[in-house]
């Protein structure tokens, strides 16, 4: 199958994990297949069903964060839970999540798995569906390797290997196209344009403002082009939440290239440093009750910051800029952009008067995540 033909499966993959259903996962490198489910959506009827197509009892699979929240200290390994007869649907969904009062029923086994075995492929995709990284996982012991695919189409059930989750994020940045441009007058400015950018499965859009002069690009581009990568968020951007300096971040960078007549504003859909609006919220929750930010999005087994920059060095080569002054407070940020070979030539930070709502949240951001503030 070719990129575009692997993604679109992929994509397929996380619609049927979203709305509940069952995918075969398969690691060829051992001959393993596994049929998982997202633990965020199970029934009653779930363990059992598992157990009745895979022909064995499923396990609980937890990311290393989500494991170590819940009393089962790893470093970066994944584990697997063997799942008592006698434990309920809350029982279950109680391990995989913070968020129920139901009190975590006693383990008694729990297998340490390789942080690169077909476990992490199968919180991978559950993290890129923006569901919890939590899954049941059954191993399908009942079909030979090569008639996996067959049984799996038979069965109705949609069909991945490791290799295609894993490459899944890098490929579908490179399908991004430009769309469309045009020009978009603004409170700021009125020299000012977008340009839609789609990936060919027809996915999450990405978008770049781009200031004045800066609009003939490539062709007037100059050497060093200023650049501010802002990732969504719907409740600082949008509703101006005093939780975050977000929307203050956006304005102010749109204000600096505006004055500058000069800049691209790249725009990513990855909402909640990419775990998406639901899960965001969930992590409201949590530091509602005392946690902050980074133990929060922990606490529901995902990393402090989950982004990556593919789509943003993708679109900064289609508008032929890989020299940049990036505006940010993040130096993880130019660390990942000059591993994808963007050549950040200086940083140019960002200064946010914090208030009585988001103190304790750019403090976290400059202790645990190392936000120059």
């Amino acid at each position: 199958m070719n990129e575009t033909t692997l993604t679109l499966n992929i994509e397929r993959a996380i619609s049927e994990l979203r709305r509940g259903g069952k995918i075969v996962i398969s690691d060829p490198n051992f001959g393993t297949s596994v049929l998982l489910v997202a633990a965020e959506l199970i029934d009653k009827e779930t363990v059992e069903k598992l157990s009745n197509h895979a022909l064995s009892r499923p396990n609980i699979i937890l990311s290393s964060n989500r494991c170590n929240a819940i009393g089962i200290k790893v470093t970066n390994e994944p584990c697997s839970i063997l799942i008592d007869k006698y434990w309920t649907v809350h029982d279950i969904l109680s391990l995989c999540m913070p968020l129920t009062a139901h009190k975590i029923p006693i383990i008694n086994g729990v297998i340490v798995e390789d942080i690169k075995s077909i476990v992490s492929c199968c919180l991978l995709i559950l993290r890129q569906s923006r569901l919890l990284p939590a899954g049941l996982m059954s191993i399908i012991s009942n079909v030979s390797p090569e008639n996996i695919n067959q049984w799996a189409y038979k069965n109705n059930f949609i069909h991945v290997d490791i290799n295609e989750i894993s490459s899944y994020e890098q490929n579908n940045a490179e399908s991004l196209a430009i769309t469309v441009r045009a020009k978009v007058p603004i409170a700021e400015t009125d020299n000012c344009e977008i340009i839609i950018f789609r990936p060919q499965d027809g996915g999450n859009e990405h978008f770049c403002l781009v200031f004045g002069k800066t609009r003939g690009i490539p062709s007037k581009c100059s050497d060093e082009t200023l650049v501010r990568i802002h990732s969504q968020c719907i409740t600082g951007d949008i509703l101006d939440s005093l939780k975050c300096d977000c929307g203050q971040q956006l304005k102010q960078s749109i204000k600096i290239m505006a004055e500058a007549d000069e800049g691209v504003l790249i725009y990513l859909a990855q909402e909640g440093r990419d775990i998406g609006l639901l899960n965001k919220l969930r992590a409201y929750s949590l530091q509602e009750v005392g946690m902050d930010t980074v133990e929060a999005n922990e606490n529901l087994g995902f990393n402090d910051d989950e982004r990556l920059y593919h789509p943003a060095k993708q679109m900064l080569s289609q508008l032929k800029i890989n020299k940049v002054k990036l505006i940010t407070n993040n130096p993880k940020k130019i660390e990942h952009l000059t591993k994808l070979g963007i050549n950040v030539t200086k940083r140019i930070p960002i200064k946010i008067k914090p208030n009585k709502y988001n103190k304790k949240y750019l403090e976290t951001k400059s202790k645990k995540s190392g936000h120059i503030l």
